[in-house]
This record gives structure tokens, C-alpha cells and sequence, in this order.
């Protein structure tokens, strides 16, 4: 019978995770109000979200969990009627259940009095004696250590120290002999100041073929008690459990009767009210019990008693204290507490078995260690019947959700009814559960379940001291260069700036997963200049392939390439360093890395944008992968490649085959420069990565004076879809944008790489030299059947061939400048628009490179309407963006010249976009114009990139000079409440680009130079037409002036969107104004699921857009010339500025250029720089003095912060040393192995 609640309303949960979303699960299906707390790092977390209120807490982590005060107050504030706490935290704090008794607020749990008594575990040992129930031999407090040491001598070794407030299996402590018990006897007293803010220690003897078995009761406040049943909880780690179940195997109806019998007169003694567990040690030997203490919450494991006797103890919780609030002397009548039992001569009879596993994020090859990060993936079994058993799953976890370290790390309490006991079932749900991302303990506790002890009951608490696993895990001793996960084909049909990925040589990735069995396309470890140290915890089948490594295998065994190798487990396999020119290779495992999730359909990582892979970032060491293991245990070769089909990696005459397009037409480029660009050999720039590789060599010469509305450079193009590869201009730099990088761009792209050279610029060394070769369109395609049927040939593992590789062809004739693929000058009642070739498989569609006009974008959005209604299974991906349009294709499926033709067809059946209207959403949503984040990136900028720049210290001010704006409320007027397109949602993490409908109030700017290295999250900036917001941390060149919702444009997991990615084409953004603290409010409020930004279905009309822009006209023209003259005078100061600060880093330069080589002796050493970065912080300077250990330098590289230390194997860690001199300054950008600071030891 469920009773209806009379005073209860609104209920606080002061706590967090699995127990928090417990209890919000009670409150939603008896129809009461659940109020959250949290601390900042849970923002995130299932309970936050779920609860139908939530309340930030101060403090960090734990602290903020048990600051009693301030949740008092919560409670007070947000009209709570009760609060229930769960386990740990407050759950046993008398005082806390006292403030809130003095608050006339009630709490579900024992009164303060009996928190107090059974809390100090010497005063609960005084009641059991009186309630004459048996306790293990032990004492009261002491305090004296020879005291201490008698008491353990007279009660026989081994004893356990405890904290007498302790809990949680901690502040205890197991000693042998005397040695031991002095050495814990600080700690334990220490630990439980701590931890419990009571430094009591006594003393029990340790029984160690025991058995831990609880009664869990519950009383009604006036002397019932009721009791239901057992729960076995001795597989415990370190005094933590593990596995409970319920009955225990073990008792029997009389045991039982003894048991509970026991418990309800220990709880009699108090009147004890609501929920409570009495903990028994039984001697398996002879069935002799002891009483260990009484824990006076709701214990961890209480889901399976439910489930055995039928019975939800949250409910009568919160029912104890509804009755509490009627008046002193209620609770719960006694039949509605035995209500669903079936007793036996007064002994309630267990229906059925239950047993419960901890899941957590811990790392069993690090001795249990909690494992925090990002979960990438959960999937967990629907709570409810299946089959003959039952599934509960108690949990606060999702995908993308974070582990903590400053918690404890369980992540689920996953629950098995079974009519008869059985580990089978259990084993069943533990496979189904996904638990991607930080190592977890699910393979662990299968291994348990399925161990003939378990089976047969022989659980005593010694259980894992003798229990043997061994982790399908490989771990990280060191991490290399740049380590990553990387498979195919990678994301290259997603778009909406979520890179290609991938690795950066298909082809050796491939060749490794043939080597050893695989899909040849699945996951594998990318190395890049310096491999990783391994340390396999299982035995496991490899294969390594790509540039020449010198792999080792425990330190003594040299590995080959392109070979199947069988290691054992415990063996060491060290990748070592790059040989040659070719400076990437691959690790394939056989089985691959099941513990890593996919994300959006690849496993792959784009380490700068924290998407994917393992964690989202490059391997640390201490980090660890699943792997699926081997059945071979000895170390052996396997399958080798061929020779044959082997190429050659050595790369010295690095010709990379291009295909012309998308503009290198003679509108832009012209027959000089491409000639230069073909006939020129160039180098690769130590600044290069997985996003770009730069190329040092001469600028290229253009057919234009600049790039129109894309700016002011000729390089510069309005934004357009980007080809994965393709050779761009970057200003006078020519960038090879790799697969890390976005898919858009507004520089020009001049010619891609040919698919099957992809392998050849991915795999180059820095300061190699990189040469180009233009060949014809099908000429690329012919070389990618080719070398489709080399793979097809080496998927089959041939021990010998006949074949080899080589994918030459006789190339056909090409012409220099390039050619559209169609192209339509402008009618009376059409556009121009061109169809450009974009590599082998992307046609690229614009309607002007150079003037901007929100029609073309419209004729854009039909368009795509168009393909994707007409085309949808001939297409991978379209994208629309400010300048261009494209449409993505397989070629080796679809041909070009049939898709160009549907193209071509479709677009020229749109009637002219001023007559049409297209469907819009409109989204209002706040911003802020003086916002601390804004203020830091700048000062940032000034500090570690430019000191000194046109636009700084305030980009503000800067558009306010060069649009004419003589006030700060005369430029927010231009933002705020005018409705701004969306025309791109690319780049990077789908970064939403915006125009102003408005022309008027569009700023004419300039862009950083440098860019700037980091931007946060929610950041608005402007660059040529476009408004754009960083939808995450991310580098970039817009001047920036306000800051919007940080995680609503971009939500990596889909924890809330459909897509990462709100917003689509033709959206509508409209701005009002917020100050800091409101826009944090919102923030927080939508993140935690509070409120939503609903969109407003419209339609964008053009008809009345003509008309409007035709009635401001002339005043656009007479604005538009002030503006010219205002930015161009900024653009000549700019010039100057900048010629000024490249003399200045120049000067200082020539200054310390000698010395470095005057600098040396037997105790000089150098600091260099390990990567591609900028020096963000200097710690010390010339003359000081500085310990071994100490950061020196700081330099700033992906977002990331790389301190460098003085590297000395003669020195120790009481060595100092001198800076004799320090040759480069903060905001230098500097290269791998340069020379940034000398130092000499001090004897």
C-alpha cells in the first residue's frame, strides 16, 4: 500500500551521483518537488540535470558536499520541507540533522542522538554490550602508544586500529606485530581528525576468515524495528566493497534469526528511526558473529534488499519524516512496514537472490587507482525484467559526462534479481554495459563473478587478497611525441567544421592492420618523430608499419616492420625515434582498442579541438588502452609483408601529384605564379602539425590586387567549403591544410593533393624538401583504382607477390591555369556562378569569390534543399558557407561529369532568390560587451604574442575608428536586436558565422597577425563581412568585443542538442544585453537543463529584403566611403605598427646572436625547445639562480601549457644551477630544438 505524502512537497538531496538520482527517481513517482545541490564540477552530472531544481554550492568537490551551513541555508532559502542525504557526506553529521530540527526542516534519517551513539564506533560497542550483543574483542580509546601496544598484545595479532568516527572502509588500519601497530597508530588518529573531525582510535582484533554480513532495519521512531534480511558484503579492496549479494550464501533461516534478532535490539535501545545497517563479522569456521558498528544511513548496497523482499526504503525515508511533521510520537505504522514480508516463525524468508557490482573508474594495473576523465560513450541495460531475471541499474552516468577526481569514482551500482542464486545473469548485464573513456573495473568483476570460489560461496573478506586478474590493458611508461588514436576513413563525411581526421598516412595504417589481421581500416596508434614506451599487461598480437623506428622489445629484441609479432604479456615494446625522413608509423593490436568510442562514426582524434580518440588529447604517460588480448603467450613472428609491396618511405625526392582547382583559375591566379608554384622545391616549416603543414618557399603571385569583401590581401576569399588537403595561400605563405584541419576557409585553395600522395606530405620531416606535380583529374582517379587494387591484393596476406608497388601512370597533358568546371556569367534574370573542381571527390559552387550579397547565399540554401531531396544517395556531405557551396562525392562510385551535369541542371531551375522566401528559425539569445574572459584573452595576446598593434588594447575601439562610430552605445547598437543570418556553421566545432542583414551596420576590419592562440568559448568577433562566435577555445584572428553563451553553440556529446551543433543555415540571431553575472546565470541554467532556447519558426522574406536595401542605398554608399577612408588610413597605421615590432624582435635577435656559441664548458646546458610553440612565460632571467626541478620556461603550443626544466644527468635534485643567458623573450615563436635558455651547474 503506497501512501499518499500529507507535509512533504519539496525535498533536497544533499548529496550527489547514483544516490542522488535515486532518490530524485522516488521523488518523481511519488509526485514530489526534488531540489539538487552541486558543486561546480558536477555541473554536468545526471542528478543536476534530472532534479527539478538545482543549486549551486561553494567550494570545490567534497567541501562543497558537507559544508552544512550553507546547505542548511539552500533549504531554507528554496522552501525545502525535508532533506535527505544519502550516504557519506553529511548522512552521519549529528549536528547537521540538529540545525536543520532547529530550522523546522525535517530530516530523513535517525535523529541527532542516534547519529551521535553509533557514530563513534566505542560508544556503539558500549550499546551492543548492553543490548547483549556480541562484539569482537577490543577496547575503548586509547590514547598512549605502550598503552596501545599492551592492549594488542593481550587481545593476540593480528589486530585493526579504527577511527572511531570513521567510515567508508576508511581510518582503518590491519597490523601484525608491534612494528606495524606504531606506525599506524599516528596515522589512523591523523586521518580521522581529517576526515571526521575526531582523532579517536581503538583497537578490535582482525578476524581473517571472516565473512561481512549486514541486517538492514528500518525503525519508526517508537521503538519498532523492523528488519529485512541480510546482505553479504566480504569481496572488499582495502576495506572498500566490491560485490555485495543478498541472502548470503552462507546464512541460513537460523543464522538469520540470530542476526536480525540482534539488530533489532541494538536499534531498540535508541528508538531508532529510519533507515540503518548493522554490520556483523561471522566466523565462517564456526558461525560465530560479532557486532562491527552501525551505520545510521542508507548504506551503498541497499538496492538489493529491495529487490529481495520487495521493498523501497527511500519512500519510507521520506514517509518517516511526513509522518515526523504530523507531531511528536508519529511514524510509520508497523504493518506498513512488514506489509510486503513473508515471515517465517517471525523471520522474514528472502524471495529470490540479488546480487549488486560497484562499477568504477579505477585502473587495476595502477593498484586500483581512481582513473578520472571524460566518459565517451555509455550505454546501459533498461531497467526491468528479462527473462527469468531482473535488471537495476542505480547510476549518475552519461555519455560525455566527467569522472572527478575530487570524488569517489563509482559510477554505477548495477543490480541482478535471480529465483535462485547465480553469477550467469549477472555476467550477462555486465556484457551489455558500455563504459567508454577512463579505464573501469567491469572486466575485473566478471573475472570475480566467474571464479569457482565465487560460484560456490567461499566469499570471506581475505577474498582478493588471493584473487589473480590480469588486465586486458596496455599502459603508457612513456608517452612519445605526439601520440594518437586514428582510424578510417575518419569523419569525412560529417562537415560542419568537425575535421576530416584520421591518420596522416592512410596507407601504413592500412598496411599494419593487414600485417596483423585486421580491418584494415580499424584503429591503430599514430607515433609521430618519437614513439611511445609500452608496457602490455596481456599478451597481444602487433604490427608495426610506416617510417623507420627503432622499435625494441624489452629492451634487447629489434622489431620489424610490416610483420605480425606475438608478445607476451609483462613485455615492454619501446617504439624509439624516427631514422629517416619519414617521421610517422603505426601501431595496429589485433582486435584493436574497444575501450576507445567511436564519436560520430570514427574513433579517430583531433587532439586540438578535444574531439575523439582517447580523452579527446594525445597519450600521457600512466595512460592505458583495452585491448582484446591473444591466446599466444610466447613471442613469435607471424605474416610479413612482402618486400615488394612495401614502399619506399625514405621520401628524398618528395613529389606530390595535385589536382588542379578550385582557384588557381585565371581570375585569381596567375600563369607566373603557378609556373613558380610547380618549379619550385620547397621545405616544411618547423610550425607544421596534423592541421597544417607549412611550407617555407617564395609567396605566390596572383592575377588581383585583393580579395574584394574577403579582404584586403588577394589571398584573401570570401569564406568557402575547404578540401581536406588542399594547398592554400595563407598571405605569402603557401599551408597544406591537413587532416586536423577545418573545413573552411577564406584564404584561397590553389590545387589538392592527389588521395593517394595524401600518405607522402603526412609523413614529411621537418626542413624536408616537398616538390609539386599538376596532373589531370582522371589521371588522380586512375592512381586511386590503382592503388585500390594494391590493397585488395595485399588484404589477402600473400607470403610472396608478384606485384609491387608502384603508382606511376602515363600522365596525360594539363594546362597551367585552371578551368571551371561550368560557368555562367550573370543574365537579367540569373547570377554568375561558377562550379569549380575542389579534389578528387568535392565540386565547389560560387557566385562570386569577391563580392558579398545574402541572395547568393539564399540561392545557396535552395540549392541544398535541391541536392539533398534529389541526389541523397549519390552525395556524402554538402555545406553551404558565406562564398561557395559544395557537394562531397565518392569518386570511385559516382563520376564527376554525371554529378556536374545534375548540378548544374538543378541550380539553373532556381528562379531568381529576390522573388522566393525560405524557411528561418529565429533564436534571441544574451550577450555581454564587458565580460572578463574578453579581458584576459587580450591581455594574453599582449603579453605571450604582440605587444603593440593597431587594434590594441582594444578591439573596440579599433572597429569604432574604422566604421565611424563615435560612441560605445553607438556600436552596441549595431548588435544589439538586429537580426543577423547564419551563412557557415564550419570552421572548427561548427563555429557559426552571422551577417548583419543590415549592410549599415557591418564592420570593415582588418584581421590579427598574428592570430591569436587561444579564444574562449562563447567569444563574438568580426572579420571581413562575417560576425562569427568561438563556439569552443579555440585559436583565431576575428576582432573581438563580446561574449555569448560559451556552451550552447557547440555540445560535443549531443547532452542536449540533436547535433553537436544548434544552429543550421538561414537560422536568425538576435541579441539582447546582459551583464556578466546574468549571462554566467543563464549559462549554468541551460547547461543543467533549467531552461531552453526555443526557436521561432519563420520565413526570411527577399522580396521585402530587396526593398528594404533598395531604400537605403544612397546612404549605404555615402557610409560605405566614410568607412573606406577610416579603415584605410588604420590599414597604413597597421603597417607600420607591425613593420615597427618585427625590427624590434630583429634587434633583440642580433643582440644575443653570438651567444650561444660563446656560451660552453663542461657544466654549460641548454634548454631547448621541445615542439612548434610560443614562449609564454619566462621564469627566471640571466643572473639567477635556480634548483633542479623548477620550471624554467613555459611555452604555449595547441592550447596547452609545456613547462621545460633543466635536463641534467650528472646533477641531482639538490642541484643549482646559473642562467648565464636567456636568448629568446616572451611571445617568440620558436622551433623544435632551438636554443632558449643556458644555464651552468653550480658545484
Amino acid at each position: 500500500m503506497t501512501l499518499q505524502f500529507q507535509n512533504i512537497n519539496k525535498v533536497l538531496i544533499a548529496n550527489r551521483g547514483e544516490i542522488a538520482c535515486r532518490i530524485i527517481r522516488a521523488c518523481k513517482k511519488y509526485g514530489l518537488i526534488s531540489i539538487a545541490v552541486y558543486s561546480k564540477e558536477d555541473i554536468e552530472s545526471l542528478h543536476v540535470s534530472q532534479a527539478d531544481e538545482a543549486i549551486l554550492l561553494p567550494g570545490i568537490g567534497a567541501a562543497a558536499y558537507i559544508n552544512a551551513e550553507e546547505i542548511v541555508k539552500v533549504a531554507k532559502e528554496n522552501m525545502a520541507d525535508v532533506v535527505i542525504p544519502g550516504y557519506g557526506f553529511l548522512s552521519e553529521n549529528a549536528d547537521f540533522a540538529a540545525e536543520l530540527a532547529k530550522c523546522s526542516i525535517a530530516f530523513a534519517g535517525p535523529d541527532s542522538f542516534s547519529i551521535e551513539q553509533f557514530g563513534q564506533k566505542h560508544l556503539a560497542r558500549k550499546i551492543a554490550v548492553a543490548s547483549n550483543v556480541p562484539i569482537v574483542p577490543g577496547t575503548d580509546l586509547i590514547e598512549d602508544e605502550n598503552e596501545l601496544i599492551e592492549a594488542c598484545n593481550s587481545i593476540g595479532y593480528p589486530v585493526i586500529l579504527k577511527a572511531t568516527a570513521g567510515g567508508g572502509g576508511m581510518g582503518l588500519k590491519v597490523c601484525c606485530d608491534d612494528k606495524e601497530t606504531r606506525a599506524n597508530f599516528a596515522e589512523v588518529k591523523s586521518r580521522g581528525a581529517s576526515l571526521f573531525k575526531n582523532a579517536g582510535v581503538f583497537v578490535e582484533k582482525y578476524i581473517t576468515s571472516g565473512r561481512h554480513i549486514e541486517v538492514q532495519l528500518f525503525g519508526n521512531g517508537l521503538g519498532d524495528i523492523v528488519t529485512f534480511g541480510e546482505r553479504e558484503c566480504s569481496i572488499q579492496r582495502r576495506h572498500q566493497k566490491v560485490i555485495e549479494e543478498s541472502p548470503s550464501s552462507y546464512v541460513d533461516q537460523s543464522l538469520r534469526a540470530k542476526l536480525t534478532s540482534c539488530a533489532k535490539r541494538l536499534a531498540e535501545q535508541v528508538k531508532y528511526k529510519s533507515a540503518g545497517t548493522v554490520e556483523f563479522l561471522v566466523d565462517d569456521e564456526n558461525s560465530e558473529f560479532y557486532f562491527l558498528e552501525m551505520n545510521t544511513r542508507l548504506q551503498v548496497e541497499h538496492g538489493i534488499s529491495e529487490l529481495v523482499y520487495n521493498v523501497d526504503l527511500v519512500y519510507f525515508m521520506l514517509l518517516q519524516a511526513d509522518y515526523e511533521i504530523s507531531g511528536p510520537g508519529s511514524g510509520i505504522p508497523l504493518d506498513i512496514l512488514k506489509e510486503n514480508l513473508i515471515l517465517e516463525n517471525g523471520v522474514e524468508v528472502p524471495q529470490g537472490h540479488a546480487i549488486e557490482v560497484r562499477v568504477y573508474a579505477e585502473n587495476p594495473v595502477r593498484d586500483f587507482a581512481p582513473c578520472p576523465g571524460i566518459l565517451h560513450h555509455v550505454s546501459i541495460p533498461s531497467e526491468g525484467r528479462y527473462g527469468h531475471y531482473m535488471v537495476r541499474v542505480d547510476h549518475w552516468i552519461s555519455t560525455g559526462g566527467k569522472v572527478s577526481p575530487y570524488f569517489d569514482p563509482l559510477l554505477a551500482k548495477v543490480m541482478v534479481w535471480s529465483p535462485k542464486r547465480t553469477s550467469d545473469n549477472m555476467i550477462k548485464v555486465l556484457r551489455d554495459i558500455r563504459i567508454q573513456g577512463p579505464v573501469n573495473n567491469i572486466e575485473y568483476c566478471i573475472r570475480i563473478l566467474e571464479s569457482e570460489e565465487f560460484r560456490a560461496g567461499k566469499t570471506l573478506t581475505n577474498f582478493l587478497d588471493f584473487f589473480q586478474f590480469r588486465p586486458r590493458l596496455i599502459e603508457f611508461i612513456e608517452s612519445g611525441d605526439y601520440t594518437t588514436v586514428q582510424d578510417l576513413p575518419g569523419r569525412n563525411d560529417v562537415r560542419h567544421g568537425v575535421p576530416r581526421s584520421g591518420p596522416v598516412d592512410s596507407l601504413s595504417l592500412q598496411l599494419a592492420n593487414i600485417a596483423v589481421g585486421n580491418n584494415k581500416e580499424a584503429e591503430c596508434l599514430e607515433f609521430t618523430v618519437r614513439g611511445a614506451e609500452l608496457k602490455f599487461h596481456a599478451a597481444a598480437t602487433i604490427a608495426l608499419a610506416g617510417g623507420k623506428f627503432n622499435a625494441t622489445l624489452n629492451k634487447i629484441t629489434a622489431i620489424p616492420f610490416f610483420t605480425e609479432i606475438h608478445v607476451p604479456a609483462g613485455s615492454i615494446l619501446d617504439i624509439g625515434e624516427a631514422q629517416g625522413n619519414a617521421v610517422k608509423c603505426y601501431l595496429a593490436v589485433k582486435g584493436g582498442f574497444p575501450g576507445v568510442a567511436e564519436w560520430l562514426g570514427s574513433k579517430s582524434c583531433t587532439p586540438g579541438l578535444k574531439l575523439g580518440g582517447h580523452q579527446g588529447r594525445t597519450f600521457l604517460p600512466g595512460d592505458c588502452l583495452e585491448i582484446a588480448g591473444s591466446e599466444v603467450e610466447k613471442f613469435g613472428l607471424g605474416y610479413q609483408i612482402p618486400p615488394s609491396l612495401i614502399p619506399n618511405y625514405d621520401l628524398y625526392d618528395n613529389i606530390i601529384r595535385v589536382i588542379s582547382g578550385p582557384h588557381d583559375t585565371p581570375d585569381i591566379a596567375s600563369e607566373a605564379g603557378l609556373k613558380q608554384l610547380y618549379s619550385t622545391v620547397y621545405k616544411i616549416n618547423f610550425n607544421s602539425n596534423r592541421g597544417a603543414v607549412r611550407l617555407d618557399g617564395p609567396a605566390f603571385q596572383f592575377s588581383r590586387r585583393n580579395g574584394g569583401d574577403g579582404g584586403g590581401h588577394p589571398s584573401n576569399i570570401l569564406e568557402y567549403p575547404y578540401p581536406s588537403g588542399g594547398l592554400s595561400t595563407v598571405g605569402s605563405t603557401l599551408v597544406l591544410f591537413g587532416v586536423d584541419g577545418g573545413t573552411l576557409s577564406g584564404f584561397t585553395c590553389l590545387c589538392v593533393p592527389s588521395e593517394v600522395d595524401f600518405w607522402k606530405f603526412g609523413q614529411a620531416a621537418i626542413g624536408s624538401d616537398i616538390k609539386f606535380k599538376l596532373i589531370e583529374y582522371w589521371d588522380a582517379i586512375e592512381l586511386r583504382k590503382r592503388r585500390e587494387d594494391y590493397i585488395k591484393v595485399i588484404s589477402k596476406r600473400p607470403e610472396t607477390s608478384t606485384y609491387s608497388f608502384d603508382d606511376e601512370i602515363d600522365y596525360q597533358p594539363v594546362e597551367l591555369l585552371g578551368k571551371f568546371l561550368y560557368k555562367r556569367e550573370a543574365t537579367d534574370s540569373l547570377p554568375y556562378v561558377a562550379f569549380r573542381q575542389a579534389g578528387e571527390g568535392m565540386i565547389l559552387i560560387d557566385f562570386s569569390t569577391e563580392k558579398y550579397s545574402l541572395f547568393n547565399n539564399g540561392r545557396q540554401y535552395i540549392l541544398d534543399n535541391l541536392v539533398k531531396k534529389q541526389l541523397k544517395s549519390e552525395i556524402l556531405a554538402t555545406e553551404s558557407d558565406t562564398g561557395a557551396y559544395s557537394v562531397c562525392f565518392d569518386p570511385l562510385v559516382v563520376n564527376r561529369d554525371v554529378l556536374l551535369a545534375k548540378l548544374v541542371s538543378l541550380e539553373s531551375g532556381i528562379p531568381p532568390v529576390e522573388r522566393l522566401k525560405v524557411p528561418s528559425r529565429v533564436y534571441r539569445l544574451p550577450i555581454c560587451f564587458e565580460h572578463e574572459a574578453l579581458k584576459r584573452c587580450i591581455a594574453r595576446y599582449l603579453h605571450a604574442q604582440r605587444p603593440h598593434a593597431s587594434y590594441l588594447p582594444s578591439n573596440v575601439d579599433y572597429l569604432m575608428k574604422a566604421n565611424c562610430i563615435d560612441s560605445f552605445d553607438h556600436f552596441k547598437k549595431y548588435i544589439i536586436g538586429k537580426p543577423e543570418v547564419t551563412v557557415a556553421v564550419s570552421f572548427l566545432c561548427a563555429n557559426p558565422l552571422f551577417v548583419n542583414t543590415d549592410p549599415r551596420c557591418r564592420f570593415a576590419t582588418s584581421k590579427y597577425n598574428p592570430s591569436r592562440t587561444e579564444t574562449p568559448a562563447g567569444t563574438i568577433g568580426s572579420g571581413s563581412v562575417c560576425q562569427s562566435v568561438y563556439s569552443v577555445d579555440s585559436p583565431g584572428g576575428y576582432m573581438i568585443w563580446g561574449v555569448t553563451l560559451p556552451n550552447w553553440y557547440w555540445d560535443t556529446f549531443c547532452r542536449i542538442h540533436k547535433d553537436p551543433w544548434p544552429l543550421e543555415i538561414f537560422d536568425q540571431v538576435v541579441y539582447y544585453e546582459v551583464d556578466e553575472a546574468e549571462l554566467n546565470r543563464l549559462n549554468t541554467q541551460w547547461l543543467t537543463g533549467k531552461i531552453e532556447f526555443e526557436a521561432e519558426e519563420t520565413e526570411f522574406d527577399f522580396v521585402q529584403y530587396k526593398k528594404f536595401l533598395d531604400s537605403i542605398k544612397d546612404e549605404l554608399v555615402e557610409l560605405t566611403q566614410r568607412k573606406e577612408a577610416a579603415f584605410g588610413h588604420l590599414v597604413e597605421v597597421e603597417k607600420q605598427d607591425l613593420e615597427k615590432w618585427h625590427e624590434e624582435k630583429q634587434a633583440v635577435k642580433a643582440a644575443r646572436a653570438g651567444a650561444e656559441k660563446l656560451l660552453s664548458g663542461p657544466n654549460v646546458i641548454k634548454i631547448n625547445s621541445t615542439m612548434p610553440a610560443n614562449v609564454f612565460k619566462i621564469n627566471f632571467r640571466k643572473g639567477s639562480t635556480i634548483s633542479s626541478g623548477k620550471p624554467v620556461v613555459v611555452l604555449e603550443s595547441m592550447k596547452m601549457e609545456i613547462p621545460l626544466r633543466v635536463k641534467d644527468k650528472k646533477g641531482s635534485e639538490n642541484t643549482s644551477y646559473k642562467v648565464l643567458e636567456v636568448l629568446v623573450d616572451e611571445g617568440d615563436v620558436v622551433s623544435p630544438g632551438e636554443t632558449l635558455m643556458i644555464v651552468e651547474r653550480l658545484e
